[in-house]
C-alpha cells in the first residue's frame, strides 16, 4: 500500500475540471426495476446508458467498473443534477470518505478495503443517488456488487421493493462489511507470527511485523472517516430521499463501521505488542549469550592466572627461589589438579547462586 495515492489536478487548475490523468478501461452495468419486474445488463455502451440516464419511470442503478473517462462523467453531469465537483473527486482517486446531502440527491465516497492474492489495497467507492437514479463508480477490477445485483435479479429481501435510497444502504452495508474479511486474514496473520516468536527467534519477523502494522495504520487512516460518513448520513434532515426504514438500517450499518474501527485498533496494539515481544527476545537471547560468555570467562580467569605465573622464564639454577616447583617430581600434576579444583569449585558457586 502506497503512503500517498491520490490523484489531483496540477495547483491552480480550475474547480470541476475533467481530466483524467490515468485513463483505463471501464464497463458499465444496468440495472432497471421495479416491483414486478426487472431489466439488466452487464456491458452496455455510452449511448445505451444516455438512453437510461434519460428514463424516469422505473429505478435505474448503473454501475462502472474501472477509471471512468471525462466524456462519460461530462456525459452524466449534464443529464442529471450531478455537480462537476463531484464528478472531478470521482476522477481523482484517493479522496477522503465524505457525505454530501441536498433536498433530493445524495453523494457517497466510500473507501473499499480488500485482500486479494496477500495484497492489501483500497479501492475508491462513490455513490450518487436520486430519487430515480443511482450511479455507482468503484474504480480496480473487482466489483463489490455482484451479491446485491443477485439478490435484484432473484427479487430477495426488500430491495425491489424499496427506493433506490435502500439500494444506497444496501450498497454502502456491502462496501463496510468487506472490512471484515481483511481483518480476518490481518488477525491470522498476527496470530502466526506471535505463534512463531514464542517457539524460535525467527530475524525475519520484526520485518513482517512492521509491515502489518504500517498496513493497519493506513487502512485505519483510509477507513475511519466512513464512521463520519454514516453518522452524516443518520443526521441529514434536509436529504428527503432517505425513508425512515432506510435509516434504521443504516444504523446497523454504522454498527458495523464501529466494530471494524475497534478490531482495527486491537490489531494495531497487538502488533506493537508483537513488536515489543520481539525485542524482548531479542534482549533475553543477547542476555543469555552475554551471560554464558561471563560465566565461562570467570571461569577460565583463574586458571589462565595460574598457567601465566609458571610461564615466567627464570633459571632455577641461578638462585633456589627462583620457582623451586619446577623441580617437584610431581609439580605439573599438582598444577593440573589445582586447575581442576578452581574449575569444580567455581561451577559449584554458580550452582549455588543459581546463577547456572
Amino acid at each position: 500500500m502506497e503512503l500517498f495515492n491520490r490523484n489531483y489536478h496540477a495547483p491552480g487548475t480550475k474547480p470541476g475540471t475533467l481530466i483524467s490523468q490515468d485513463p483505463t478501461d471501464f464497463i458499465i452495468d444496468s440495472v432497471v426495476y421495479d416491483e414486478n419486474q426487472i431489466q439488466s445488463s452487464e456491458v452496455i455502451d455510452e449511448s445505451s446508458m444516455t438512453s437510461l440516464l434519460s428514463t424516469h419511470d422505473c429505478k435505474t442503478w448503473l454501475h462502472i467498473q474501472g477509471q471512468p473517462s471525462d466524456n462519460l462523467l461530462k456525459t452524466i453531469v449534464d443529464m442529471t443534477a450531478m455537480h462537476e465537483l463531484h464528478a472531478e473527486d470521482i476522477l481523482n482517486r484517493g479522496q477522503r470518505p465524505k457525505v454530501e446531502t441536498a433536498e433530493d440527491q445524495v453523494f457517497l465516497i466510500l473507501n473499499l478495503p480488500l485482500n486479494i492474492d496477500q495484497t492489501t489495497r483500497i479501492e475508491q467507492v462513490c455513490l450518487f443517488v436520486t430519487r430515480t437514479l443511482l450511479v455507482s463508480f468503484c474504480t480496480g477490477d473487482f466489483n463489490p456488487f455482484n451479491k446485491v445485483t443477485e439478490r435484484l435479479n432473484k427479487g430477495q429481501g426488500k430491495l425491489r421493493n424499496h427506493e433506490l435510497d435502500y439500494l444506497m444502504y444496501a450498497l454502502t452495508d456491502s462496501i463496510i462489511d468487506y472490512g471484515f474479511p481483511l481483518l480476518e486474514v490481518y488477525s491470522e496473520n498476527i496470530q502466526g507470527i506471535e505463534d512463531e516468536l514464542l517457539n524460535t527467534k525467527n530475524e525475519q519477523m520484526l520485518t513482517e511485523i512492521h509491515k502489518i502494522r504500517r498496513e493497519l495504520l493506513l487502512i485505519r487512516r483510509r477507513l475511519w472517516p466512513q464512521r463520519e460518513v454514516i453518522n452524516a448520513l443518520l443526521r441529514a434532515d434536509d436529504c428527503q430521499i432517505l425513508s425512515a426504514n432506510t435509516l434504521v438500517h443504516l444504523k446497523d450499518c454504522y454498527d458495523h463501521v464501529i466494530a471494524i474501527m475497534e478490531l482495527l485498533e486491537t490489531y494495531h496494539e497487538m502488533t506493537s505488542s508483537l513488536m515489543e515481544l520481539y525485542l524482548t527476545s531479542v534482549s533475553l537471547k543477547l542476555n543469555d549469550v552475554m551471560k554464558f560468555l561471563t560465566i565461562i570467562t570467570t571461569i577460565f580467569i583463574p586458571p589462565t592466572l595460574l598457567v601465566g605465573i609458571y610461564g615466567m622464564n627464570f633459571d632455577h639454577s641461578v638462585s633456589s627461589t627462583n620457582m623451586p616447583e619446577l623441580t617437584w617430581e610431581y609439580g605439573y600434576l599438582v598444577i593440573l589438579g589445582l586447575i581442576v579444583t578452581m574449575i569444580a569449585g567455581m561451577f559449584i558457586f554458580f550452582k549455588r547462586k543459581k546463577w547456572l
